[in-house]
């Protein structure tokens, strides 16, 4: 049996940012299956991405990147590609 590698929180608040970032704002059921999250974890997740400025709900009930998002998302690859030369995972 091979054992299964959990992200961090860091890592899929990397991930949906991506997400938002490559495809333009997504409803909550496509952005899940970007980001690879059950639904509940996602609806969580956002909540706090919204209180955070990081993700914005549109009128058509999507949600988009902000610009402090789009600045965590550079902080984010930043961190991600040091972790990696030092062998660690993000």
């Amino acid at each position: 049996m091979t054992r299964r590698k959990y992200r961090s929180q860091a890592g899929i608040i990397l991930d949906i940012l991506e997400a938002l970032e490559r495809e333009g704002p997504l409803p909550a059921t496509r952005l899940m299956y970007h980001a690879n999250l059950p639904y509940n974890r996602l609806k969580e997740t956002l909540a706090r991405m919204l209180e955070e400025g990081l993700v914005e709900e549109t009128g058509e009930k999507r949600y988009a990147i902000t610009q402090r998002g789009r600045e965590a998302l550079r902080v984010l690859r930043e961190s991600r590609r040091i972790l990696e030369s030092l062998g660690y995972r993000l």
